[in-house]
């Protein structure tokens, strides 16, 4: 009797397993079902998606951080997105904008293609290489009409350069990095003159033209209502739509109309914070804009909207990453911790109004656009990026393992070249990562180092303690995101482990194309406007 109980406790025991099994087996079948009508509404065709990135945006310069932080910044119209939408609150970007750029359109880390140094200059002969193959150009391979419309920042002294010559059907923005909000005049220096021109420009595959009657008009509000005539222009195709939305604010010159400040004159006493608050008021109010014309157009119910900085804020021009250390241009996490959600009406309900810890990296948008929205399974390159599309939209863990931060073998005066790695809750940082340069003098800046919070609060500025010659740090990101804890001594073998991975990047990487600038750069053999010179 005992051996016949025996028996049938096995059959019970192996039927549940069994039963466990299927029902797991159901429910992934579920969820990739539901992941495909959240991306396709049930009528398997592809999302629009709308990408919009910010210059200089810090992490506590956005309505939704910075309500918790002592900021007095309100973005009532970012806010609704993010909160209807998903947060990403581990979502990492360069410490500087056209190494961002790049790994944006590329899935790749700069390290591969040579742009791993600083950005490139207007006068410079450099651009995002022709053999890397652009977001764009796969989405064109896939059905999508794209369209570019903002700062493009990844080089122009080549046709081969611009933006549609690299997978955008349209452009209308500028080329280089930055320039006066209203006349779109960019100046360089030479040794014994000065240079300047319009670089603001109306693009097609066929044509490449200026576009002086944009001068006058703000920048934020004159980019917006371009990207508002490509939503209006698609209503009536059948593709779907990729539109690249690269604001130029809130960069500097730190200029915006006045009415914007109006809101913040009795709260920031600072000008040039106030001002910067009133560039981000405009900012809010084009992107609430922006989402009417896709509602109105009748394309907001099949589109995704993400949205991310290209890099932490310039505490020199009064951006704000506080509760975190750093600001743009460094590798602590005020400089690459970057403001970034996801909005869209495909989201599953119950990840609406979420925040994700997932750990996300500018890269992983290429794949993450590509296949997990575009349904394209290849990439014509070997990608660093990981599509994060089931992480996000299951509120899981994200796959990625390691973040090459970046890798910078070339030296300002008086520094060594830098490097950052990420392996896991580890961050190691090499170089002098407090000292890099302050404006083109090459000058030593310890505060590059500090805790700054916002110029409106009461709270205090935090000062570093560390030596002037440290080289190593090593942070637990998990236990310690304000990095305050440098356990670089304490943890020899983690940092040994590290070190060894990063020689292996190093091993394989292309060395920096950083070229000194052109004087046949210069705008007066072109009109009186930058655009390509060979």
């Amino acid at each position: 009797m005992s051996i016949v109980f025996f028996r049938l406790a096995i059959l019970v025991a192996v039927l549940s397993a069994v039963y466990i099994c299927l029902e797991l087996l159901l429910k992934a079948q579920e969820e990739s079902t539901y992941i495909d009508t959240a991306i396709n509404g049930n009528r398997r065709s592809p999302p629009h998606v709308v990408f919009i990135l910010v210059d200089d945006l810090g992490y506590n310069d956005v309505g939704y951080n910075a309500k918790l932080h002592g900021s007095a910044i309100r973005t009532p119209n970012i806010d609704k997105l993010a909160s209807h939408g998903v947060i990403l609150d581990n979502y990492y970007v360069h410490n500087v904008c056209t190494p961002t750029r790049a790994q944006l359109l590329t899935g790749r880390y700069p390290i591969r293609y040579g742009l791993q140094h600083h950005v490139i200059d207007v006068s410079q002969p450099s651009c995002l290489p022709s053999d890397e193959v652009t977001l764009a150009d796969e989405l064109q391979d896939v059905g999508y009409s794209t369209h570019a419309v903002g700062k493009w920042h990844l080089g122009f002294y080549k046709e081969d350069c611009l933006p549609t010559n690299r997978g955008f059907e349209t452009f209308f923005g500028m080329y280089s990095s930055t320039m006066d909000h209203y006349t779109y005049l960019r100046h360089d220096t030479f040794p014994n003159h000065k240079i300047s021109g319009l670089d603001l420009h109306n693009d097609t595959v066929q044509s490449f033209d200026p576009a002086w009657d944009g001068s006058g008009h703000y920048s934020t509000e004159l980019l917006t209502r371009e990207a508002q005539k490509v939503i209006k222009r698609h209503a009536t195709y059948e593709k779907p739509l990729f539109l690249y939305l690269s604001y130029m604010a809130i960069h500097d010159p730190i200029q915006v109309p006045e009415r914007y400040k109006e809101p913040y004159k009795d709260i920031i006493a600072n000008e040039q914070r106030l001002t910067l608050a009133g560039m981000i008021n405009s900012l809010d109010e084009g992107v609430g804009n922006l989402t009417e014309t896709l509602k109105e157009s009748g394309l907001y119910d099949n589109t995704i909207i993400i949205f991310s900085t290209d890099n932490g804020g310039s505490v020199q021009h009064s951006g704000n990453n506080w509760p975190f250390r750093g600001s743009k241009n460094t590798l602590y996490e005020g400089g690459v911790r970057g403001v970034g959600f996801i909005h869209s009406p495909l989201l599953p309900d119950p990840i609406k109004g979420t925040t994700s810890h997932a750990w996300i990296h500018v890269t992983d948008w290429f794949p993450t656009i590509l296949s997990g929205l575009a349904g394209r399974d290849t990439m014509t390159k070997a990608i660093d990026g990981i599509d994060v599309w089931k992480a996000i939209i299951s509120n899981s863990t994200s796959p990625r393992k390691e973040l090459l931060h970046s890798i910078d073998p070339i030296s300002w005066p008086k520094l060594t070249g830098t490097a950052a790695l990420q392996m896991g809750d580890w961050k190691l940082l090499l170089g002098n990562i407090c000292l890099l340069r302050d404006g083109s003098a090459g000058r030593i800046n310890l505060a590059n180092c500090a805790w700054y919070p916002p110029k409106e609060s009461n709270l205090t500025f935090i000062s570093p303690e560390e030596p002037r010659d440290k080289k190593i740090w090593l942070f637990n990101i998990a236990r310690d995101p304000l990095e305050k804890h440098d356990l670089a001594t304490r943890r020899p073998g983690i940092v040994k482990r590290m070190m060894g991975r990063l020689r292996v990047y190093n091993e394989t990487a292309v060395p920096p194309w950083f070229p000194p600038r052109d004087p046949n750069s210069n705008p007066k053999y072109n009109g009186g406007v930058w655009g390509p010179w060979e």
